[in-house]
């Protein structure tokens, strides 16, 4: 079926390649229009797309022939806006909510599905400033087509190059897809996000998790017809799922802070749902003796006393009654070994087991970054390996292989 693709291009070097994504789209059948901003002319020209598209490109907020609601009209037109190659510089003015530009407003102004196929130089792209950008437009419920490794215009080696065309291709016409709704009448319980413990009034000890795999999973479902209910370990910086039109009634949410009050949570959900979908980052050990007021600076040495904290997961498992059990493990070593032993020991039904950076390293997967791959381990079943991809595109590879 025909759709309408808005795809805004921004200046990266890649930006021609972009031409051949309009010209194949355009072969398939959709209707494409084209925003360019004022640096991606200086790499594509307007009359290519043009060529390409049969539409005139659009540049200008302002000026002869453009009318006042113009960006409005594009954002209400647009079935899937496509915002390829995306720079650190607009993945920060899009994370913002800047409206300087007709890129930037058509972005606030429309309701359609965003992509976001960014391509940069390998420092840029893994700067933190530009890895929370990235975040929180995630976080708002963008998807992005995760850039390729490989040797960079600069002469570079590593992550940044804008994703190939046919992966782009593929991804945007999955965003034009009506999800299955295969989990219709399906309630699912999700936990998500680190737990903390307080060591006084002021300080406590969590872990690097932001909950967006948790998120990631919640909206995946949501979108395929199911009820979500949803415990999240809140903290700084956690990511929030952000429901999908039309399922927001369909999305129970309690936020918790430490393992003991997301047991509790979790339990309370339990007999009204068919699945358990763990990927919160539970503490393993809290503080014995939280302080009620402010430890003060000492000359000596403080030890503190740590303890085993409830095990949510091995809570929910032993009080479950016929519920289906996906549980996550973060492992710095030995991953899928370690991840075979906690499927077994907590009797799962499945197991994603993904590694995480050791200590001073950074990592394309695990806490705190877009992206995450590793192995589906299954009580009846061989192992399924899958490749670095946004958390988004997971999501939807997991629930596919789960149903």
């Amino acid at each position: 079926m025909a759709s309408n693709i808005l795809i805004a291009i921004t200046g990266s070097i890649s930006a021609y390649k972009m031409a051949d994504v309009v010209s194949e789209l355009g072969k398939r059948g959709h209707q494409v229009q084209c925003i360019l901003t004022e640096s991606a002319a200086q790499f594509v020209t307007p009359l290519v797309l043009e060529t390409l598209s049969g539409r005139p490109v659009k540049s200008a907020l302002f000026g002869p022939g453009v009318s006042g609601t113009e960006h409005i009209d594009l954002a209400r037109w647009a079935d899937v806006f496509v915002v390829a190659p995306a720079t650190a510089n607009v993945l920060a003015k899009l994370a913002l909510g800047l409206a300087d530009d007709l890129l930037t407003t058509v972005a606030l102004a429309t309701t359609a599905p965003m992509l976001i196929a960014p391509a940069m130089n390998t420092v840029m792209w893994e700067h933190k400033a530009t890895q929370l950008n990235l975040e929180t437009l995630l976080g708002r419920g963008a998807a992005m087509i995760a850039p390729a490794a490989g040797t960079l215009a600069c002469g570079e080696v590593g992550v940044g190059k804008l994703a190939p065309v046919p992966i782009i291709i593929e991804a945007i016409e999955a965003a034009l897809v009506m999800p299955k709704q295969d989990l219709a009448e399906i309630k699912v319980l999700i936990t998500a996000g680190p737990t903390t413990s307080p060591i006084d009034a002021v300080r406590y000890i969590t872990n690097h998790s932001t909950g967006r795999m948790g998120a990631a999973m919640a909206e995946e479902a949501l979108r395929r017809g199911a009820e979500v209910r949803y415990v999240l370990g809140v903290d700084k910086g956690v990511v929030r799922p952000s429901a999908p039109k039309g399922s927001a009634d369909r999305l129970t949410l309690v936020e918790v802070r430490t393992a003991e009050e997301m047991a509790a949570a979790a339990l309370n959900f339990l007999p009204e749902v068919d699945g358990v979908i763990a990927t919160a980052a539970v503490l393993d050990y809290r503080v014995a003796n939280s302080a009620a007021g402010k430890l003060k600076r000492a000359a000596e040495a403080t030890v503190l006393d740590m303890i085993p904290s409830v095990d949510v997961l091995g809570s929910l498992r032993t009080a479950a009654t016929g519920q289906w059990f996906l549980g996550f493990a973060a492992e710095t070593d030995n991953v899928e070994a370690n991840g075979r032993a906690k499927l077994e020991s907590k009797g799962l039904d499945f197991l994603f087991a993904n590694p995480v950076a050791r200590l001073g390293e950074t990592s394309e997967t695990g806490f705190s970054v877009p992206t995450n791959a590793g192995t589906l381990l299954r009580r009846v079943g061989d192992a399924i390996s899958l490749p670095v991809m946004s958390k988004t595109e997971l999501a939807r590879r997991l629930w596919d292989l789960i149903v």
